[in-house]
């Protein structure tokens, strides 16, 4: 009798673990292909960090770099076959995986553009991407991070079993401390285009200037959603005119944990976290000048007045105002 038990028990122990494996979508990391400027020992060094950053969020199970490698050289699958369903597909159930990374690294301008795509080999759909610019191909590793979790959170946006690398299977409430420490004040219902909440840094920069006075910053909105491309905008926009220490350029230069996704919130995204944070004495915000990401005009740009709340796209760009920056997750 004890022996049966004892096989019983075995077989439960050994499903259990065939359970845990398959609740790990498994991801193959194709190199990433070197477009202009950049060197194919600086592809294969930047794939590398990926695939090891992506390997120690323990959410997924990356294949083997080899074995992918050798799977595409098999295949020939070339460049221009990424916008192939069929051939993507192909290539996924060769790699015997649920997810297919694909990454194209470039040099623009001053900086490097990494930019990675995700493919869902289940549903044949190409599935979104991301991207991060950083000034030189020498650091490289704390950059990267920010296109692991976007991959990690698109996986688990899909429905497909993942464990954040923060706080495995979590949901936030308004006012909850986010990922990166800090705050938690929106919450769009759903996880799509590579997020679902935004959390505010737990402190104050600045006061700066917005920057960008007397010339128009084309592009800036003003809706919730906004406020990440706006901050590219006007770091671009201020790299080409040479300024530097502007709000738009602190968030984007911004470390709090390891995190370094922060961006300048558009009007609408300080409104909310004047609504859901300050109106609750949450976050220690001060009864300031807030800038937003949005422009007012080429001298004027949309500013909060956290006093009352109030609203006004008539705060002179060179004015020097308080600071607090947003990530998406």
């Amino acid at each position: 009798m004890k022996r049966i038990i004892f096989l019983c028990l075995l077989a439960l122990f050994s499903l259990t673990g065939v359970f845990a494996q398959q609740q790990l979508p498994v991801v193959a990391v194709a190199p990433f292909e070197a477009i202009s400027g950049v060197t194919a020992e600086e592809a294969r060094m930047i794939t590398r960090v990926f695939f090891i950053l992506l390997g120690n969020t323990r959410s997924v199970d990356v294949r083997n770099q080899t074995i992918v490698e050798q799977v595409l050289r098999e295949h020939n699958f070339q460049a221009g076959d990424w916008s192939n369903a069929e051939k993507t597909a192909e290539l996924g159930r060769a790699l015997n995986a649920n997810w297919i990374v694909q990454g194209e690294i470039e040099k623009w301008g001053a900086n490097t553009l990494v930019t990675v795509q995700f493919y869902d080999i289940q549903s044949f759909r190409f599935m979104g991407g991301t991207h991060v610019r950083y000034p030189s191909t020498d650091d490289p590793y704390d950059k990267i991070e920010p296109l692991v979790d976007n991959l990690v959170s698109t996986i688990g946006g899909s429905g497909s079993s993942v464990r954040t690398s923060a706080q495995p299977g979590r949901t936030y409430q308004i006012g909850d401390t986010g990922p990166a420490g800090g705050i938690v004040f929106y919450d769009k219902g759903v996880f799509s285009n590579g997020w679902r909440y935004l959390e505010a840094a737990p402190h104050d920069l600045g006061p700066v200037q917005w920057g960008a006075h007397g010339q128009n910053v084309r592009g800036t909105e003003i809706m919730v959603g906004g406020g990440k491309r706006n901050t590219e905008l006007i770091v671009e926009h201020l790299r080409r005119s040479g300024e530097t220490n502007r709000a738009a350029q602190l968030c984007a230069n911004y470390d709090v944990n390891g995190f370094t996704d922060w961006f300048l919130p558009s009007k609408d995204e300080l409104n909310l976290m004047y609504q859901n944070l300050k109106r609750r004495n949450l976050g220690s915000f001060g009864d300031r000048i807030y800038w937003s990401s949005s422009q007012g005009g080429t001298g004027l740009a949309w500013g909060q007045r956290f006093s009352d709340g109030s609203q006004s796209a008539n705060d002179f760009k060179v004015s020097a105002a308080s600071v607090r920056a947003v990530r998406a997750f």
